[in-house]
């Protein structure tokens, strides 16, 4: 079966897509809002690049107000981000932080009750996972369309 884009709805286009890769890892990602609240946000178009420079990458579609979503906000303003990989205990609580939150309730750390540790380089926290690799903001989409943001993994964490 052949499937052209422009024929498919973006609902339609996302489903060909994530069932194109699988298993398919998924970025829970951390940032600080401007108010200091935590925000974390689940990307399932996600992967590293590059081991030399060390790169990883996911991409944000825009908000159900076709603004651009929190995570990518906070990031084009402090230029951090953590990315984590949640293991099969901690799916559930990654699934409900995907929702539409107000930037101020900070979505799953109020909402899920998940547990946090400093990451002890100034950047946001990271959550209690298997895997972290925290971030500097090597490029970040500056439009409020779907676009990737890369980051430069300078440290990583696993329990």
């Amino acid at each position: 079966m052949e499937y052209a884009p422009d024929d498919l709805t973006p609902r339609e286009r996302y489903k060909v897509l994530t069932g194109f890769v699988l298993p398919r890892p998924i970025a829970w990602v951390t940032t600080v809002g401007p108010t200091g609240v935590v925000n974390a946000a689940p990307f399932s178009f996600f992967n590293v690049f590059s081991e030399d420079p060390p790169l990883c990458m996911f991409s944000a579609n825009p908000g159900p107000d076709g603004l651009l979503k929190d995570t990518v906000v906070n990031i084009q303003r402090t230029q951090e981000f953590v990315v984590n990989l949640a293991d099969e205990p901690l799916a559930r609580a990654m699934h409900d932080s995907s929702g539409d939150f107000p930037p101020d309730i900070g979505s799953s750390w109020v909402k899920a009750s998940i547990s946090t540790s400093a990451t002890n380089c100034g950047t946001p926290p990271r959550c209690a996972c298997t895997w972290s690799a925290i971030t500097r903001s090597a490029a970040c989409s500056p439009t409020a369309t779907a676009g990737p943001t890369t980051g430069w993994c300078f440290r990583r964490r696993r329990a």
